[in-house]
This record gives structure tokens, sequence and C-alpha cells, in this order.
């Protein structure tokens, strides 16, 4: 009975000790925006454009990459944001979650998505980002830099709160925002 009384004690706060390490939405919320380039694994050049955080008691944004593996190349726009998403052990990365489309070879597939961004600092060579679609499509998370064949270039920036960066209130879970997808 000791042993069982033990562990069930401890099980609250193992639950809560793996709930800290889950993404959640920063408070006082923030936002982070970016553009740039790198190189997919195709060796290809993937360009990006990308901004989220909160506003006014929501999700704002907007995710614009461009693969150019294929050709024509594939272009995912963003069509809604559902989340805005930080790391405690990763405290400079941001993950936006939402909704977008695809357009490849002249058709358009609707796609869920999530985009990690990461300021590293300045000139933005070690900035990173990534993204991950539902679709089974996956750019890993990579630095911004050095230029050069398996570099790429670009500056990512965090920024601080301020009045109007609120977020919703109750925030969605993790799932709910980015539909079961995790960080690329």
């Amino acid at each position: 009975m000791k042993n069982v009384n033990r562990i069930l004690c401890a099980l609250p706060l193992a639950l809560l000790a793996a709930q800290s390490q889950a993404h959640f939405t920063p408070a006082p919320c923030d936002f982070i925006t970016g553009g740039g380039w790198v190189i997919a694994d195709s060796g290809a050049k993937a360009n990006f454009g990308a901004h989220g955080g909160c506003k006014n008691g929501a999700y704002w944004g907007h995710v614009n990459v461009l693969d150019h593996s294929t050709n024509p190349p594939g272009h995912l726009k963003s069509t809604r944001i559902t989340g805005y998403l930080m790391d405690p052990a990763l405290p400079n990365a941001r993950d936006i979650c939402g909704e977008g489309e695809v357009t490849h070879e002249g058709n358009r597939f609707a796609v869920r998505f999530r985009v990690r961004m990461e300021d590293n600092g300045e000139p933005g060579g070690s900035d990173r980002f990534g993204v991950h679609l539902n679709n089974g499509y996956v750019l890993s998370t990579r630095e911004l830099g050095p230029a050069g064949p398996t570099g790429g270039g670009g500056n990512i920036q965090l920024h601080k709160p301020n009045p109007s960066t609120t977020g919703p209130v109750p925030a969605p879970t993790e799932a709910q925002m980015c539909a079961g997808l995790g960080s690329p």
C-alpha cells in the first residue's frame, strides 16, 4: 500500500512537469516577423516570408513559402492563423500554426501547417526557419546562414509585447491550434 500511495502522490507532480514542457501561447504575448531563404533537402532554395503573434484577443499573421525544388515551384499561402506558441526550452523560437493553400503544378490543395521561426540575434545568419504540412511535406528547421551552397539568408525578429498583443482567453490547446502537427 505504501508504494501505491507513493506512486499516486508522485503522479500529479509528473503530470505538472510534463505539462510545463509543452508549447503554449506566451503571456504576455509578443509577435515575430521574418523573411529570407534556406536550402531545402532537395538542394533547391525555399523562400519564405512570415509573421505572427497575438493581437486584440486573437491570433494573427501570414505565412508564405515558395519551394523551388519543383518546376513550377510549390507555394504555401496561409488563409487563417490558428495558433502562436513558444517552447520554454527555446525562448527565442515561436511556432505559427494555421490553415493554408498549397499551389503546385496548377493544382490547389487545402493544408494545415506549423512554421518554426527562431531569432538568434543580428544580423540574422544564426536565425532558423522550418515548416511542417499535414500532407507530409517537411522543411526541417535550419539556419538562414551562412550564405553559400548549404546556407541561406534573411532575418527573423522576435518583438516585445505591447498593449495590443493580447491572445485569446482561454487559449486553445496545442492540438487544437496545430492539428496535431509537430514542430518542424
